[in-house]
């Protein structure tokens, strides 16, 4: 069956053969030009929900071989005196692509405009709710619990760290998926969908009355007197707990008569003293008496936990922070520069880039080696050129038709590749060598559109060489392009596994291509592969990691990989350089935990002495390559940064962010 999106068709259900409704005459197929050689045409194949201003539908991507599953939000125009449609779409699209990076968040693959109507298009789970979970299996365990505490406060931590309140946690919103993003101890996941009920926790929004949104049965009393806080997710992960443990509606559970919950009493198997504390702390009517964040339940539940609240609320206080150029500086590794006597390096933010009129995500960054200059690309599918000297905006790219992902400059400078979420990668000639020349000049064009990837383009890298181009993407393979002329050379597979990103051998030389002609690509699975370049063979394979691997970055010398993933571990390995030797063996040799939330950026300094490390957690952090020993903690991004890059002299370390800004930092003594 295929459904008809026409909001005022009166019987949308239609055959699976039809190509437009046979009531109303509209086009069926909802369709997305991503380029001239690529369209995604989405069929709707059964209706989900429908909410205050818009209806969801399960859908099929017709356009793929696949035919993978997705859901379409469409968005409708709300009654005369309310927020208009346009407003409401552009919130929802920033909140959901804001927090779609998460593992456990669905992504967002597309958002667009179709007719008269708005849509956004999402990864489709694959799983049971909890709630489908409960009257399936019974009773949840007291251990079953315990997970879902560990796995889901997490996930409230980070979206409260974005600002955003979900307000309808339920067992319903909680889906249970094990086949997905597979970890080395086995352990399930749970995703935590739906946020069309998301609110942004500014202090403005938080001290006004707001519309009553949430399932009665969950919702905590200040959120139905209109003023939902971080904690009211709280409760109502409580009482989504109570509930998996009783099988009884939590309705039931609370006694009004003497005003507190009785939810032990229905329990078949008792629970420990430590987990009711747990949950009735969770469940607290008055909000003062409750835990204040996700961070302190974690606490109770593990002691070793050590995490602190990085989000800011104030506005003046982000600006306050991002003039001064808040440092701390722990040891005295300069770059490229020996230490004076009696004296410590101070790292400062010395630039922020920031287009006015612009609060877009700045997803990559990307240095120019031969002029002054800096890239950087976003989510609203642009790439801005930035002159380093001034800070100025000298020109902005657009061709993409959905965020771009990632960027690369080749070595001489004059090709820039870009990954984009619309599934393409574009070329762009960089002629212009100097700020003054693409100050003055005609803007960058983009050369060639390579098309070969059916999903998202996750990561993009230039071959030291100059010939060659790899591409990452969550279509499970990674490609390799010749870029003269730009063409396909090969696809590798990475079976069952999203590739999250690439890394060229910085060490590329010609004697022995066993041990120097090589692409690492790291998965969401926690899997990095090693591909030989020349044969197309894999080298090696490591299960580095038990959650998605966000960044892999490789040292100038060839010698060490450096990977991070949202299990929020970095880890050290030594790559094999015996030139005689048959075998590649990459070997563990450092694990580190170093910021309080994932680390999804790392960038190794030119001269191999130090690294960075960039955060959700709005941090970040530089370190002694050699002996993981700190070097700095730099702060001054509201929001997770998201890149990190270090310019090819080693001179200057810049940083993107969700916030919209790019920070350019040095070492100054």
């Amino acid at each position: 069956m295929t459904l008809c999106l026409n909001p005022d068709c009166p019987n949308p259900e239609n055959p699976e053969s039809n190509k437009f409704c046979q009531y109303c005459g509209e086009k069926l197929f909802l369709d997305r030009s991503l380029d001239p050689t690529q369209t995604h045409s989405y069929r709707a194949l059964q209706r989900l929900g429908a909410g205050g201003f818009s209806k969801t539908y399960l859908a099929v991507d017709e356009s793929k071989s696949s035919k993978p599953r997705c859901i379409i939000k469409q968005f409708r125009q709300p009654k005369e005196g309310t927020q208009n449609i346009a407003d409401l779409f552009r919130e929802e699209v920033a909140r959901l692509t804001e927090i779609g990076n998460h593992p456990q968040i669905p992504a967002v693959l597309a958002s667009f405009n179709s007719g008269s109507q708005q849509y956004v298009v999402q990864e489709f789970i694959n799983g049971q709710n909890l709630g489908q979970q409960l009257r399936k299996n019974g009773n949840f365990s007291e251990t079953k619990i315990r997970q879902l505490l560990e796995e889901l406060l997490p996930v409230l931590y980070f979206i409260h760290h974005h600002r955003l309140i979900h307000r309808d946690i339920k067992p319903e919103n909680i889906i249970f998926c094990p086949s997905n993003y597979p970890s080395v101890n086995k352990k399930s996941h749970l995703f935590l969908v739906d946020f069309g009920a998301a609110k942004y926790a500014t202090k403005t929004a938080l001290a006004q009355v707001g519309t009553l949104i949430g399932s009665a049965e969950y919702t905590a009393p200040e959120q139905l007197r209109g003023k939902p806080t971080f904690a009211s997710d709280i409760y109502s992960l409580g009482v989504t707990c109570i509930h998996l443990l009783t099988n009884v509606s939590p309705f039931d559970l609370f006694d009004s008569l003497e005003g507190k919950w009785i939810w032990q009493d229905y329990l078949l198997n008792p629970v420990s003293d430590s987990l009711a504390r747990i949950l009735n702390k969770m469940l607290a009517s008055a909000v003062k008496k409750r835990y204040y964040s996700a961070e302190a339940v974690l606490k109770q539940l593990n002691p070793q936990v050590k995490l602190t609240t990085p989000v800011r609320q104030n506005k003046e206080e982000e600006k306050q922070e991002e003039t001064a150029g808040e440092t701390m500086s722990q040891s005295s590794v300069p770059l490229g520069r020996k230490n004076p006597p009696n004296r410590e390096p101070k790292w400062k933010c010395v630039r922020t880039l920031r287009q006015e009129n612009r609060a877009t995500q700045v997803n990559a960054i990307a240095f120019s080696a031969q002029s002054r200059t800096l890239a950087s690309g976003s989510w609203d599918g642009s790439i801005l050129l930035w002159d380093l000297g001034t800070g100025e905006l000298l020109q902005t790219l657009t061709g993409h038709n959905n965020g771009v992902l990632s960027l690369a400059i080749a070595p001489d400078g004059k090709v820039l590749a870009s990954g984009s979420a619309d599934g393409t990668i574009k070329l762009w000639d960089l002629w212009q060598l100097s700020p003054r020349e693409l100050r003055e000049g005609i803007a960058p064009v983009a050369t060639h559109t390579l098309t070969g990837h059916t999903s998202v383009v996750s990561s993009v890298a230039i071959c030291p060489d100059k010939q060659l181009l790899a591409s990452g993407s969550r279509d499970r393979t990674v490609t390799l392009w010749t870029l003269n002329p730009p063409e396909l050379r090969s696809t590798f597979s990475s079976e069952n596994d999203r590739v999250t990103c690439v890394a060229f051998n910085p060490k590329w030389a010609t004697r022995y291509p066993l041990r120097s002609h090589f692409l690492a690509s790291g998965t969401a699975g926690g899997t990095i592969y090693f591909w030989q370049t020349d044969t197309g063979e894999l080298q090696s394979e490591i299960a580095a990691h038990s959650r998605e691997i966000y960044a892999i970055a490789i040292s100038p010398d060839g010698t060490t990989l450096i990977s991070a993933s949202w299990d929020r571990t970095l880890k050290i390995w030594n790559l094999s350089t015996d030139d005689e030797s048959d075998n590649f063996t990459p070997q563990l040799r450092d694990t580190l935990c170093p910021h309080v939330l994932p680390v999804v950026a790392v960038a190794i300094h030119p001269d191999g002495e130090i690294f960075a490390t960039g955060s959700h957690d709005t941090t970040v952090q530089l370190w002694n390559l050699k002996t993981t020993q700190p070097i700095a903690m730099l702060s001054g991004h509201s929001r997770a940064v998201t890149s990190v890059a270090f310019s090819p002299d080693g001179n200057t370390l810049a940083s993107a962010s969700g916030d919209g800004t790019v920070k350019l930092w040095r070492c100054e003594w």
